[in-house]
């Protein structure tokens, strides 16, 4: 009898030890009979992706897929992507407060008035009830680096599984760089200029210097000395003066990208180019010092005139064309040339070796599918190109290419199905998994 009670006793305490196990194991979801597309262009077809606790288990054409799983069935024409990444995003950020007001002191404002705030953090001001949160997965957006709205020094770049209001519950990291860019502080504090912004970069890494020496000296003596004051503002910069976060520098044209360079020269900090309209004109410059660029499709707009010689009625646009005169020539092969140059702002990045990957940076995620496609059409870009710009290539530049960016085993669960290849014109968003999350999108296009 002592036996049995003794054997009944073990049985019972092995059930209520691996209760917790049990309970912390998910069942698993699948895609079966789907074609998935990998960040460097290798297709499956026909093939079945498995994910658990927001990892994804296994995917190939052989796969076995396990007991517990929700399967779901593709029939072999749907397509899977890596979730796409945005690399800067504003979604959720609160406006730029109103600086009309003058300073009592416009020479020594605050730090907030002149826009010197990279103590902020992203995750603690964001609206996350924003329809931005809702929308980007519609787009095929599964993760982004989200930083505020603002001037100078706007704050902490927080990292983020896009899962609408839940997005919150769902920071993957706080911090993983601070958003710079050369913006006046409005109105008529200082600085007020590209150069008084130069002058008080450095001022503040001689500030930030000078603390941190204080507070050394301060924790390693024993003698009567004051402790010095905190500054927050200050401190936050310690960690990209030791390069261990970078600045996320929103910068376009050649000249300020000269004048980023200089900064970096003097001051030797890691950065990230946010934007990079004009990058391209500083390809070289940007390989040779190893500078990614998280570049914006925020596209020009096609001349008119262009549009009206691409008209179908041949008689009308050769009639417009008849008007022209040299003059008029002269300055739209200027115009096209410039056009052109622009479109190909990537192309020209990618063929000088530079590392490029995607950011919003302001542009609505309702142009984003129409740029996308005129990058394919105009851009000189593949399909894949853009896939890997929109992926892959973020995800390694955030620091991140090691978890997310391309669908294989052991990755975070964060890819989009679609109905057609991504880039055409047609195209939806039917599911989008955002480490792990499923949410489905049956009736709704990607580029409404």
């Amino acid at each position: 009898m002592k036996l049995v009670r003794t054997t009944v006793l073990c049985i019972a305490l092995l059930m209520v030890y691996s209760l917790p196990v049990l309970s912390q194991t998910s069942p698993a979801e699948a895609f079966k009979n789907v074609i998935i597309h990998a960040a460097d262009g290798e297709t499956i077809e026909s093939g079945t992706i498995v994910w658990r606790n927001g990892v994804i288990t296994s995917l190939g054409k052989d796969v076995t897929i396990p007991f517990d799983a929700y399967v779901r069935d593709g029939g072999d024409s749907l397509h899977v992507y890596p979730g796409f990444i945005d690399g800067l995003a504003h979604w959720g950020s609160p406006d730029i407060a109103n600086d009309s007001k003058q300073p009592d002191e416009p020479g020594n404002p605050s730090y907030a008035r002149a826009g010197i705030q990279p103590d902020r953090s992203a995750a603690d001001q964001l609206k996350f009830d924003d329809s931005a949160f809702d929308d980007a997965p519609k787009h095929g957006f599964t993760t982004a680096a989200i930083g505020l709205k603002g001037r100078m020094l706007a704050g902490q770049v927080d990292l983020f599984s896009i899962n609408g209001e839940k997005t919150k519950e769902h920071m993957l990291e706080n911090g993983i760089g601070v958003l710079a860019q050369f913006e006046e502080a409005g109105g008529t504090a200082y600085p007020s200029t590209t150069m008084g912004i130069m002058t008080t970069f450095r001022q503040l890494f001689n500030d930030a210097e000078a603390l941190r020496q204080q507070q050394q000296y301060y924790a390693s003596t024993s003698g009567n000395y004051s402790a010095p004051e905190k500054d927050k503002v200050l401190e936050a910069l310690y960690p990209v003066m030791d390069q261990e976060q970078p600045f996320y520098f929103a910068v376009d044209s050649k000249e300020n990208i000269e004048r980023l360079f200089w900064l970096q020269d003097e001051l030797g900090f890691e950065v990230v180019i946010v934007s990079g309209k004009e990058a391209y004109k500083k390809a070289d410059a940007l390989k040779e010092r190893n500078i990614p660029v998280l570049a914006s499709i925020d596209l020009p707009e096609k001349p008119d005139w262009k549009k009206a010689e691409e008209k179908e009625d041949e008689s009308e646009a050769k009639e417009e064309l008849e008007e022209v005169t040299e003059e008029m020539r002269v300055f739209r092969d200027r115009q096209l040339t410039a056009y052109k140059a622009d479109i190909r702002n990537i192309r020209k990045l990618v063929d000088a070796g530079v590392k490029v990957g995607y950011a919003s940076h302001g542009i609505k995620l309702s142009d984003i599918q129409k740029n996308i496609i005129t990058l394919n059409e105009e851009g000189e870009l593949s399909e894949g190109d853009i896939l890997k710009m929109l992926t892959q290539n973020t995800a390694e530049i955030l620091g991140y290419g090691n978890k997310m960016g391309d669908i294989a085993a052991g990755n975070m669960a964060s890819f989009t199905v679609f109905s057609k290849p991504f880039t055409e014109k047609e195209t939806k968003v039917l599911f989008s998994v955002s480490d792990g999350k499923l949410s489905e999108f049956e009736s709704e296009s990607s580029n409404e």
